[in-house]
């Protein structure tokens, strides 16, 4: 009886405590509560204050001080549009002068390195056993033209007698076989004359062609044979010289170039690209297209009047394939890339700058010719751009000037 008397007044003196604990909280002075608002305002005012001192540093673009910049301008004008491609220099002709019959080399009667016109002789071989062959079948014309002569006298004189019956029939059908035999006696040595005389002309080797000879890989005194196909010596045509050009199958057709004949000027430079070594012409176009790599090749000749371009040579070759009236061309040092393509900084009437997406045609040296994005003599930034933002306001400087120095130090 006695523990629930104690367990009743002690939950009758908890329950009291917390009612006078909670009127006693809601009895509170104002002045702690405004206090303590206060303090929290307080808290929050320096906080206000600093991004407002934020914003406020952080000024437009337009307000800023002005960025030195050097500009460019857009300019029109007729404009070559090219296509590039490797080239290999081969000679017009090449000729690879080879011995047509055996026999021992008894002269070669010219300089290395030297030019050759058209008839010229070049190796001479031993020919006394084939201008004997030739003057043995040249007597035996001559003795089968005697038997003819003599035949065509006898079947005459045998017709003649048997008309009165004095000879017989197969007498003169005899005497007109000898006719018959004797005539083609002296076709087939006809016909052996010729052949001894051309190997006789085959002993004495001539140039084809105008050229430049090369070194010669037979000395004098060596014997020869047709049949080894050795190379004597080598005779080129350098003037007019040939170029096989390799350009992108796809490049030919985005500019309609036709396969087959062509006729589109072309210069060849060194591999560098900026020395020019010659201008020419491309005449055809290869009717294939190169399946390993997607090229195709194109052949142009060059008058090469001073000898710039030699056969094995590689030379950087540009092709005209369009004349550009009114063609927009920039510096290349002002394009831009950016992961949605090539643009450039337009300053504006204002002295501010925007980005401008361009679609650049192609770039030849330190130009580069526009297909869109700008106008005519629109300015844009060439150098100082590193920290240009959308809306940036930019001085124009020169290019030389201290400024400018500055700028790319900066930089």
């Amino acid at each position: 009886m006695s523990t629930r008397v104690f367990f009743l007044l002690s939950a009758a003196i908890f329950v009291g405590g917390g009612i006078a604990l909670w009127t006693g909280a809601g009895r509170l002075p104002p002045d702690w509560v405004e206090s303590g608002q206060a303090a929290t305002a307080s808290d929050q005012r320096p906080q206000s204050s600093s991004l407002a001192g934020q914003r406020s540093a952080q000024s437009s673009p337009a307000e800023a001080k002005p960025i030195p910049v050097v500009a460019a301008t857009a300019l029109e004008g007729n404009v070559p549009i090219y296509i590039s491609g490797l080239g290999t220099v081969q000679a017009f002709y090449t000729i690879k002068i080879k011995a047509q019959v055996d026999g021992v080399i008894l002269k070669m009667p010219f300089n290395e390195g030297q030019d050759v016109k058209e008839g010229d002789s070049l190796v001479l071989i031993d020919p006394s056993i084939y201008q004997a062959r030739l003057e043995q079948a040249q007597a035996q014309k001559q003795r089968a033209t005697v038997q003819l002569e003599n035949a065509k006298t006898n079947l005459w004189r045998d017709e003649e007698l048997l008309k009165h019956d004095f000879a017989t029939q197969k007498q003169t059908d005899q005497d007109r076989m000898l006719v018959g035999q004797y005539s083609a006696d002296i076709a087939q040595y006809e016909a052996d004359i010729k052949y001894w005389q051309a190997q006789v002309a085959y002993t004495n080797i001539r140039s084809p062609i105008n050229g430049r000879i090369g070194i010669r890989h037979v000395d004098p005194g060596n014997l020869v044979r047709a049949q080894d196909n050795t190379t004597l010596v080598t005779v080129v045509q350098l003037q007019p010289i040939s170029v096989i050009i390799t350009v992108p199958a796809k490049e030919l057709a985005r500019n309609n170039v036709s396969l087959g004949q062509s006729s589109l000027p072309v210069t060849a430079y060194t591999e560098n690209g900026i020395t020019p070594l010659g201008r020419g012409e491309v005449h055809a176009v290869n009717v294939e297209v190169d399946q390993s790599t997607g090229t195709i090749k194109l052949k142009a000749s060059f008058n090469n009047e001073q000898y710039k371009l030699w056969p094995g040579d590689f030379v950087d070759c540009k092709i005209v394939v369009e004349q550009r009236r009114n063609g927009l061309t920039v510096p290349t040092a002002a394009i831009r890339q950016g992961p949605r393509g090539d643009y450039v900084w337009v300053v504006q009437p204002d002295n501010t700058v925007a980005i401008r997406p361009v679609r650049v045609r192609q770039t030849v040296g330190g130009t580069a010719v526009l297909d869109a994005g700008l106008s005519a003599n629109e300015k844009i930034v060439l150098d100082g751009y590193a920290r240009l933002a959308q809306g940036s306001r930019v001085e124009i400087v020169p290019p030389k000037s201290e400024e400018g120095s500055r700028i790319s130090r900066v930089e």
